[in-house]
Order: C-alpha cells, then structure tokens, then sequence
C-alpha cells in the first residue's frame, strides 16, 4: 500500500521518487491556463531540489577539504624538528640556541640512557660473575679427579668396582 503512493520519475536523466498525485481529478477542475502553472510549479520544484542536492555536495565537498588540510598538516613533519635541522644546528655550536625546556628534555634524555647504560654494566658484570663460578666448579671438578692424584690412588679407584 505504501509504495502505491510514491512513483519514480526521470526527468532529463535526474531519477527522484515522488508522491503519486491523482491528476484525473485535478486536470478536471484546473482549467486549461493551469495546464501552464502546473509545468511552472514542476520546474519551480525541480530547480529547488537540483539547488538542495547542489548545496548538500557543496558542503560535503567543504567537509572532504577540511579533512585533507588536516590530514596533510598532521602528516607533514614540523620544520624544526628535522634530522637535517638537528645536524646542522649541532655542527655550528654558534648557532646552537636551545629554549630551556628543551634544554631539560635533551638532559632528561642523557640521564635515561645512561640508566640504561648502567643497567646493562651491572647485567654484563653479573654475567661475568656467574660464568666464573661456572669455570671455577668445572676446573675444581677436573683438579678433584683421581688421575691428579698418586698413580697408587688412582689404580685403587680404578680397582674399587665394589
């Protein structure tokens, strides 16, 4: 039933879907002029939904602008924070002027590594320790070997088969 009320219509290759008007009943009372008001009032119509859906892609087009300025802003690296920048600011100390917040990022920066620097002494020192008392308890189980003894003692635990 509902779709009994809506029809779709092309005009010039623009297809929209109005609802159905009973014209029988209408081309009966308007007189022949309105025939002329009626084709007036169609294009009035079609012109302010042509200027609807004009405006509506206009602001959606706006919208797609606005989000790829942003999205090439965010993508784009800031100038000053460059490699090359940082190179060639390091290369001519003369030139080398920091803010101090910076200043305290690059220091904060210099403690962390070496935190991490210190870390990794202490793990490669303990390594070493470990691997000392490994050779230590290897070489002491070799000297604890009856061939290092007397050649009388040796053959008696050659001999102990008990």
């Amino acid at each position: 039933m509902a779709d009994a009320d809506w029809e779709v219509c092309e005009d010039n290759g623009f297809v929209y879907k109005r609802r159905r008007r009973h014209l029988s009943s209408l081309v009966g009372r308007l007189p022949a002029d309105s025939a002329e008001e009626l084709r007036r009032s169609h294009r009035a119509r079609k012109k302010r939904c042509l200027i609807t859906i004009r405006d509506r892609y206009q602001r959606e087009l706006e919208q797609w602008e606005d989000l790829s300025a942003s999205l090439f802003r965010l993508a784009s690296p800031p100038p000053e924070t460059t490699s090359e920048a940082r190179t060639l600011s390091l290369a001519s100390p003369r030139s080398f002027h920091l803010s101090p917040p910076a200043i305290d990022g690059l220091i904060l920066e210099l403690e962390t590594q070496e935190a991490i620097f210190k870390k990794i002494s202490d793990l490669c020192n303990c390594v070493d320790l470990f691997c000392e008392a490994q050779e230590d308890r290897l070489t002491q189980s070799l000297l604890d070997l009856p061939i290092w003894g007397s050649p009388r003692a040796l053959m008696r635990s050659l001999c102990d088969c008990d």
